[in-house]
């Protein structure tokens, strides 16, 4: 087996976010979201919804910027764990 940079280089591994996988409480919240953007739309004028639209895809910008932090943040706690684990230090 090839070691993972190499298969990273190659282009083997994507690195995009994936999603959570369906279950019955993905299911259920989802639903949710829909009923209550519904509800919301249904209060709206036209402007109104521009306005929603505009700020729900600024707010989208957001959280993938926030994700890819998160990403990057979690990936290096992750290397210095593993780190430590070779290292031995402070054994079990």
């Amino acid at each position: 087996m090839k070691s993972i940079l190499e298969e990273f280089a190659r282009g083997n591994i994507d690195p995009e976010p994936h999603f959570a996988e369906r279950n019955p409480c993905y299911d259920s919240t989802l639903q949710q979201v829909i009923a209550s953007q519904d509800k919301l739309l249904a209060m709206l004028n036209e402007q109104q919804k521009d306005a929603l639209d505009a700020f729900l895809e600024i707010r989208s910008k957001l959280e993938d910027l926030s994700s890819i932090d998160r990403f990057v943040h979690t990936y290096r706690l992750g290397v210095l764990m593993t780190m430590e684990a070779i290292n031995g230090k402070d054994s079990i």
